[in-house]
């Protein structure tokens, strides 16, 4: 038996499962091939953020009524001796999953939206005959063969993009996650038992999930040169006098059961060379992993998925776009994973403070200065004159603003709807890119509409009905960039 489709997707997991499915959704046939992950489920833990993410790929009814944890926020006790209580903003909710029946659900969804998803596949070659890509793959004891015009490499570690000559870069020192499952009855007795507990300690850093009222994942992120793990005999053990070395995690599970065995996974960042080849790209963590400190592993995961669909669904339907597409696609995943390491950086940086030798010495501003090609928003938000031109208008009753003449323009790929298109961008001073968005309130839009406006309510109102609703601070904030880098002026 073999298949004729138009996109291959390698690998169920959430990457590989948004991609498939939208694929589909978007008129596509799509044939996904997954096997049964190996080894215990990992606990994960979605923030509220991934919501729209959710409700874009069509699966957020799908996850909200699969029974998983619902989680009001975290507990933290990092680089301090206090612990620190986050609620999420605004009374929403986040997600306590474990990734094996996640990934259960997004398999679903996507054998809902249209894919052709096979459960017990293994995927054994891929070779490119001249015209399209030939996957070969075992399935139940039986050979097959899948052709197509694209693949989508979603196989996680094990990455065929890598494996195919797309070297695999690491990034940082190594890390292992050592975890455990415990359980407490009939409850853990916590302030807030949904939160995910967080710290930071001498050795490394640990966190627990909660799975259930009654059970929690705990685990323990180390680098395993600074342990004893030559052996698996040293990880019971191991991981016994790590949970000694914290106090947080110590302290909610004195009286708590260890149910089953200890398990070990390798947790060290990395990227690939190159996550595009030709007619092949590689999503979530095939193309790269980010240390799950930063808890955007599954949303990453999600938000790669989603633009490799993009990408690739608008090389099908526009050929002329398709290294456009391509291209964009690889840039965007450059600059989410630079900015996921910049951002652990700082968090290593706060912990070096308390813990200054070993486990952090080795990681704190490690990638802060990490090459971003992409407009520096991060500066925008602290710059001195964009945050007086952000005064200013909140202080006016009357905008009057204008146009300023002769602002250069330049037409670059951007995502409109579920396409990769050019569109204007502001070419601005002192960003080495140009801009369009920036806290997703479109410059161009607002740029047009602004001298018709006599006040921010009624500029607010416009830009509402032209482009989409967003949050009045980023609207503001993106008024004050327009206005301090010389776009619009006060009449």
């Amino acid at each position: 038996m073999s298949h004729d489709v138009d996109v291959i997707v390698i690998g169920g997991g959430p990457a590989g499962s948004t991609a498939a499915r939208l694929l589909a959704v978007w008129g596509h046939r799509a044939l996904l091939l997954t096997r049964p992950a190996p080894g215990p489920p990992l606990a994960e833990s979605l923030t509220p953020s991934c919501a729209r993410l959710l409700e874009q790929i069509g699966v957020l009814a799908a996850v909200n009524g699969a029974g998983f944890v619902r989680s009001t926020g975290h507990t933290v006790r990092w680089g301090t001796a206090d612990d620190r209580v986050e609620r999420f903003a605004g009374g929403t909710c986040g997600w306590q999953v474990s990734r094996d029946a996640f990934d259960r659900v997004l398999l679903n969804q996507a054998k809902v939206g249209g894919a052709l998803v096979h459960r017990h596949a293994s995927v054994r070659d891929v070779t490119h005959d001249g015209q399209r890509h030939v996957v070969q793959y075992e399935e139940r004891g039986h050979t097959r063969i899948a052709r197509a015009s694209w693949v989508v490499d979603a196989s996680g570690r094990t990455g065929f993009t890598s494996r195919q000559g797309s070297a695999r870069r690491i990034l940082g020192p190594r890390t292992t996650a050592i975890v455990g499952l415990w359980e407490q009855r009939p409850s853990w007795g916590l302030a807030d038992e949904s939160h995910t507990f967080v710290e930071s300690y001498r050795g490394g850093w640990a966190w627990s999930v909660p799975l259930s009222r009654i059970r929690r994942q705990v685990t323990v992120m180390l680098d395993p040169s600074r342990t004893e793990l030559a052996s698996g005999r040293r990880l019971r053990q191991t991981y016994r006098e790590e949970l000694a070395r914290t106090d947080l995690m110590r302290r909610i599970t004195p009286d708590a059961r260890f149910i089953g065995s200890v398990w070990a996974r390798d947790a060290t960042s990395y990227e690939c060379a190159s996550s595009a080849g030709v007619r092949l790209l590689a999503v979530g963590d095939a193309a790269s992993f980010v240390d799950p400190l930063s808890s955007f592993g599954v949303k990453k995961a999600l938000a790669s998925g989603w633009l490799g669909a993009v990408a690739v669904h608008s090389a099908l339907t526009e050929p002329a776009m398709e290294q456009a597409a391509v291209d964009f696609y690889v840039a965007r995943q450059l600059a989410m994973m630079t900015g996921l390491r910049r951002q652990f950086a700082v968090l290593a940086g706060e912990a070096r403070e308390a813990h200054p030798a070993g486990f952090w010495d080795d990681r704190a501003g490690r990638d802060a200065d990490a090459d971003l090609n992409e407009p520096d928003i991060g500066a925008l938000r602290t710059d001195t004159a964009v945050r007086a031109a952000f005064d200013a208008i909140r202080e006016r009753e009357c905008l009057q603003l204008a146009s300023v003449p002769g602002v250069e323009r330049e037409q670059r790929p951007a995502v409109a709807g579920n396409r990769v298109v050019l569109t204007e961008h502001l070419i601005v001073p002192g960003q080495s890119l140009p801009l369009r968005f920036v806290r997703n309130v479109d410059l161009v839009v607002l740029a047009r509409l602004a001298p018709s406006c006599d006040d921010v309510p009624q500029l607010f109102d416009a830009y509402v009905r032209a482009a989409a609703p967003v949050a009045l601070p980023d609207f503001i904030s993106a008024l004050a960039v327009l206005v301090a880098k010389g776009v619009l002026r006060f009449a």
